[in-house]
């Protein structure tokens, strides 16, 4: 997080764009003076509400593969950081471009993103799993499905993000941090990676 402070704007609201229910949103409000947590699910954004609200969070629906609905929350809150976890992975790889634009329109000329998806080691680190415990409990539909079809990883960059239109301010291996346990008690934490990144400038 101080690694994304470090290129944010600070006086732009901060955009965490895929919320789920609202954990990290609530995470990221301790960091960032205003944050919004969009979800395309009205249900998700319900449940956001009721348990992770706080006096500078606020949350809506957005569809991110509707970038003339991103372009409207832009004229309306003007240029945005956003953060994102492990969106695209959950998108179709024809829908990356359409998603990409709307990211596009968020950030406007200001905005900084910072994404965080699964690393070209999650693959074997799954395998790993399952050959030494088999699949940790909660996990079995990740095992049973693969993983998803749409997942991207670091060399995936230059073709999400390309150079002659976004900028890499940053990019390096972390991991996520997941409420699964494996039988030794260790918690599940798959390979990742991140990325800052920011429009060039028009």
């Amino acid at each position: 997080m101080e690694l994304f402070k470090d290129y944010a704007d600070p006086p732009l609201p901060l955009i965490d764009l895929g919320c789920g229910n609202g954990t990290q949103t609530r995470f990221l409000a301790d960091h960032f003076a205003r944050v919004l947590g969009t979800e395309i699910s009205p249900a998700a954004v319900e449940i956001a509400q009721a348990k992770h609200a706080a006096p500078n969070i606020s949350y809506r629906v957005l569809d991110v593969l509707c970038p003339e609905d991103a372009q409207v929350l832009h004229e309306e809150i003007g240029d945005s950081n956003l953060y994102m976890r492990t969106v695209l992975h959950q998108l179709s790889p024809v829908d990356h471009a359409t998603a990409i634009q709307s990211i596009e329109r968020l950030l406007g000329v200001k905005g900084i993103l910072y994404m965080i998806e699964l690393s070209s080691a999650a693959e074997p680190y799954f395998a790993k799993l399952m050959k030494q415990d088999g699949p940790p409990p909660g996990l079995h539909r990740v095992f049973q499905i693969g993983i998803p079809p749409g997942m991207v990883n670091e060399n995936d960059l230059e073709v999400l993000f390309p150079p002659n239109r976004f900028t890499v301010c940053s990019t390096g291996q972390s991991q996520i941090h997941t409420v699964h346990t494996l039988p030794t008690g260790e918690m599940v934490k798959v390979p990742a990676f991140y990325a800052i990144l920011r429009q060039r400038n028009r």
